[in-house]
């Protein structure tokens, strides 16, 4: 009967056991980790979960968290306020993109003690807030709501990602949904300045295409008159060096001629020279039989010249 009991009571007590006991899911793209509430165990398990089912004893709880890429935003009553180098207000809508390590999951829990979802809207939410107060306090109206707001948005991430690097939290981007908000005065102050500006902007640069326009007319009429310079140097370089072979043809023409007479003048004096020690007084008597008609003068005296025919024997 004692054992009959026992074995009740151990059943009871199997049940009640089983009872508190329940099955939970760590589904894909998620990491589990087991929480200890009592015992001796009580805290959070060194090893985190995968994808899979996991019956679940009394007093333990799973905390899951994703693996994959988190995108919020924190907008209308969630808006961040902070305020500029002036102490003037300004409030914007903001989003955030950010990834967990997998290996980096107990490291975070033990960190926040919370799941994903305050993490993001509690702490990571006052990180943002701070790093912009930090920044923006350092930085006139005018630039935060102008072109340098790029600027501020980036040293707001690269604060809060040095922050939670750390941990696992990779921070990808953090982002402003629409126009930042200021005090409409002070809005209003701004876009007229800012138009203001613009409309000087624009001024100066039809300034400047005019300018350009008249610089460029002026630079077209310089290389107008350099071409002509250039082309009438070219013509007249052109005639001086035709002058030059034509004065320089001439001459050697000259040259060749005087040089022609010269030689021609030589060859005659040569030939000249020649022809007189040739010519003897044997020669002069041939040449008078040579052309004797064999008839007498009829008329003869003293200075009669005569052949002597003696002479030709």
């Amino acid at each position: 009967m004692k054992k009959q009991l026992i074995s009740i009571a151990l059943t009871i007590g199997a049940c009640a056991i089983l009872s508190s006991c329940s099955i939970r899911a760590v589904p894909a793209g998620y990491r589990g980790i087991e929480v200890f509430n009592t015992g001796n165990k009580k805290g959070v398990q060194e090893k985190q979960l995968g994808v899979g089912l996991y019956l679940i004893g009394p007093f333990r709880k799973i905390f899951t968290f994703p693996v994959f890429q988190q995108n919020y935003v924190w907008d209308n009553d969630k808006a961040i306020n902070f305020q500029s180098k002036e102490g003037l207000d300004v409030s914007g809508e903001f989003g955030i993109s950010y990834s967990l390590v997998e290996d980096s999951i107990p490291v975070i829990f033990q960190k926040y003690r919370r799941g994903i979802d305050e993490i993001t809207n509690i702490f990571l939410r006052n990180m943002v807030r701070d790093a912009l107060n930090t920044t923006a306090s350092h930085m006139p109206i005018e630039s935060i709501y102008g072109v340098h707001k790029r600027d501020l948005l980036l040293k707001v991430d690269s604060m809060v990602s040095k922050q939670t690097k750390r941990y696992g939290i990779i921070i990808e981007r953090i982002y402003t949904i629409g126009e930042l908000h200021l005090p409409s005065s002070i809005e209003t102050a701004i876009n007229a300045k800012l138009e203001a500006n613009q409309r000087a902007l624009q001024s100066q640069n039809e300034v400047k295409t005019i300018e350009a326009e008249a610089n460029k007319k002026i630079a077209k009429s310089k290389g107008e008159a350099e071409s002509r310079v250039i082309e009438a140097r070219a013509i007249a370089e052109s005639q001086v060096i035709e002058a030059k072979a034509n004065a320089n043809a001439i001459k050697i023409k000259a040259e060749a001629d005087a040089e022609a007479t010269r030689l021609n003048a030589n060859a005659q004096a040569e030939a000249n020279i020649k022809l007189a020690k040739s010519v003897s007084k044997d020669l002069i008597q041939y040449r008078q039989i040579d052309r004797w008609d064999g008839k007498l003068p009829q008329i003869s005296g003293q200075n009669t010249p005569f052949i002597n025919l003696n002479q030709l024997k």
